[in-house]
């Protein structure tokens, strides 16, 4: 009689691998998707009264394309955060933020616009006629105060926008006015005709500038390194 032939146990060293390969396939499709790196921010600066001041162009992350959506006949909202920080990363030593709310009237054909930031918390309110008024408008970022030049770092330093177009989160949001509305609380170094501790500036910048919501819009540009020996005094 001829005896059949021996039963194999399938290669445990494969099914690992497969097993392996499924678990990192997972993983993968799980994890967000990798941050695209800053579109270049052409900034301006010189210092001030003792404060370094910036006029930046955010043309970058306004395209004509976001007419559409800008135009829908709703409340639109433009949060706009701009921050400098060592040039190797780090947390911000300054930190400047403003709210514009955007509403287009579709009778008039006409954009109502609110801007918010420290200088006019409560909002400060024109009309603009077309997208090309208001696309020039959220591009063009004039004397941003970013703080106390002597409260700034030693070294090379990059001033970074983000802008944010209908932010998810309305924490967030109501964050970013109430720092607004208060900036000497802290969240601007020596800013504001005030400064508040590092401490405290990290705590609100590690909030306002945290990952966002599913959802959210977010564009990031980011300046060519700069010294504060490079920055004229006006």
């Amino acid at each position: 009689m001829i005896a059949p032939p021996a039963r194999t146990e399938p290669c445990r060293g494969a099914r690992r691998a497969a097993l392996a390969g499924l678990a990192l396939a997972a993983l993968a499709m799980a994890a967000p998707p990798a941050r695209a790196a800053p579109a270049p921010l052409p900034a301006h600066l010189w210092v001030r009264g003792g404060h370094l001041q910036a006029t930046l162009d955010l043309s970058a992350v306004f395209p004509a394309a976001l007419e559409k959506q800008l135009g829908n006949g709703l409340t639109n909202l433009v949060a706009i955060y701009v921050t400098v920080s060592r040039e190797e990363g780090g947390p911000p030593a300054a930190l400047s933020g403003e709210v514009i709310e955007i509403l287009f009237d579709v009778w008039d054909e006409t954009y109502a616009v609110t801007v918010k930031d420290w200088r006019t918390p409560a909002g400060a309110r024109r009309v603009l006629p077309d997208y090309a008024a208001l696309r020039r408008l959220l591009s063009d970022a004039r004397e941003v105060d970013l703080g106390a030049a002597g409260a700034l770092p030693p070294g090379r330093l990059v001033v970074e926008a983000r802008v944010e177009v209908n932010p998810v989160s309305k924490e967030q949001l109501q964050r970013t006015r109430e720092y607004i509305a208060n900036p000497t609380a802290g969240a601007r170094a020596g800013g504001g005709g005030g400064g508040g501790s590092r401490s405290v500036l990290g705590a609100v910048a590690s909030f306002l500038l945290r990952d966002p919501d599913p959802g959210t819009d977010v564009r990031l540009l980011r300046s060519a390194p700069f010294s504060l020996a490079q920055v004229s005094v006006r």
